[in-house]
């Protein structure tokens, strides 16, 4: 996926201003992340006893598609409009936020007028940190605020009661594929609702993406399709609140930090020659490499937890496609564009469709209606594989700016740690101790992604 932010002159200016200027050491321990101090409640315009202002617009229809968001009252609207100004904020470079049409404006803080002030990889502001926790309280749900993770927690934190921006990479979201102004431009963003009640409003962003986008210049030379996002809008003690947001831009900006890794899975052998970002890609690919043993994996909630579960469905509610029944997947990876963002952000598109997705022949995952499913299959580990006693060497064997191939040599164990079975086999010849493969990194605009990877399991 591209990574690429839309800035104004201004923002590109402060990045340059704040690359140029020095480490600045003052009395402040170095920037952590602090849990975001409660706001003050925000009162309600309502009475207890008044009737709620209701959330559509009188002429909205369920299942309608529109191409604005004419169907919400302005209450909704209002809270939505915020929430999409700050995608570029919490998604892209968090500086973003000097534009943010709200109140109170956001102000970097500069001890010489040119340069910013710098703590550590952090920008100082003069802003109280509570304006921004204020800020995204007034927009969106506790709940939805806890889902960005690192997003919020790492890339905007709480220094010496000001506000501090991260400027760590790591945390950017890349942007969508396929997108270019010249979709964006033709093919705007559409709606449809999906249902209402008082007190919630569910809606599609409907964004637009072209396959050609590097080389078209005219609407005559787009490839477009589509991808629905789901939104949903609360009423609380408070008034309207985002609850679930995505954006064209960065899509489900969130697969930036899947599959979740825990502390056993840092404990997985990398090749110590990558660097840190490439590190942790490769311990997300490793991680997403265990349907080798089986697509059912996919679906295990001790490896990917799954707070929400789709509880309308069962294993059972097969479908048949092709001459073969496919399981849909009831959690974490459930939602099709959600699981195939989380894979695109960790492989490139041609080993995702030639050998993660489909291979001899078979499709293993596949979309239906929005819905992921797989094909069950259960090849269990290879012979031999422990993941306490498997030791695995990496060697160097090619690196350019653009790419990186590294050869993989793991031998599982034959003393008394081991199988005994296998053991034996080994001793008997009838199989190997030792398999070597390669895997490939390879830079793409929105950074690096594996183009070839193999696990010795």
């Amino acid at each position: 996926m591209k990574r690429i932010w839309f800035v104004s002159f201004g923002l590109l200016l402060a990045a340059v201003l704040a690359g140029c200027s020095g480490q600045v050491d003052f009395a402040a321990p170095a920037a952590t992340a602090t849990p975001a101090p409660t706001a003050a409640p925000i009162e309600s315009s309502a009475s207890p006893t008044e009737t709620p202002a209701p959330a559509l617009s009188p002429a909205a229809e369920v299942g309608v598609e529109y191409e604005d968001l004419s169907f919400l009252s302005d209450d909704p609207r209002q809270v939505y409009d915020l929430a999409y100004k700050l995608r570029y904020a919490l998604y892209g470079i968090p500086d973003n936020i000097l534009w943010q049409d709200s109140t109170p404006q956001f102000k970097q803080h500069s001890d010489d007028g040119v340069s910013v002030r710098r703590e550590g990889n952090y920008l100082l502001y003069e802003n109280p940190y509570s304006d921004f926790t204020d800020l995204m309280q007034r927009v969106f749900t506790a709940d939805f605020i806890k889902s960005l993770g690192p997003l919020y927690t790492e890339k905007f934190v709480d220094l010496n009661g000001h506000l501090a921006t991260s400027t760590d990479d790591a945390l950017l979201c890349p942007m969508m594929d396929d997108l270019s102004r010249t979709v964006m431009d033709n093919c705007p963003d559409t709606y449809r609702l999906e249902s209402a009640t008082n007190d919630t409003v569910a809606f599609a962003l409907i964004a637009h993406y072209d396959r050609n986008w590097d080389t078209s210049f005219t609407p005559e030379d787009m490839d477009v399709y589509t991808i629905e996002y789901p939104i949903r809008l609360v009423r609380t003690a408070d008034g309207w609140r985002v609850d679930e947001f995505h954006c064209t831009d960065f899509g489900y900006g969130e697969a930036l930090f899947e599959p979740p890794l825990t502390e056993q899975d840092a404990q997985i052998p990398t090749p110590d020659f990558l660097t840190e970002e490439q590190k942790q890609l490769y311990l997300r690919a490793y991680k997403m490499m265990l349907v080798r043993a089986g697509t059912y994996i996919i679906d295990d909630t001790q490896l990917f937890p799954c707070d929400t579960p789709d509880t309308t469905r069962t294993q059972a509610d097969t479908v048949t496609l092709d001459g073969c029944d496919y399981t849909p997947a009831l959690h974490r990876y459930r939602n099709w564009d959600f699981f195939y963002a989380t894979l695109r952000d960790i492989f490139t598109k041609g080993f995702l469709a030639d050998t993660y997705l489909s291979s001899d022949g078979f499709c293993y995952f596949r979309s239906v209606d929005g819905d992921m499913y797989y094909l069950l299959t259960e090849r269990g580990m290879a012979a031999g594989y422990d993941s306490a006693t498997t030791t695995m060497t990496f060697t160097k064997q090619e690196e350019t700016d653009e790419k990186i191939v590294i050869g993989v040599t793991a031998v599982y164990a034959t003393d008394d740690s081991g199988s005994q079975a296998f053991r034996q086999a080994v001793q008997d010849g009838l199989i190997s101790d030792t398999t070597s493969y390669t895997i490939t990194l390879v830079r793409e605009v929105g950074g690096w992604r594996f183009a070839s990877f193999d696990v010795p399991y």
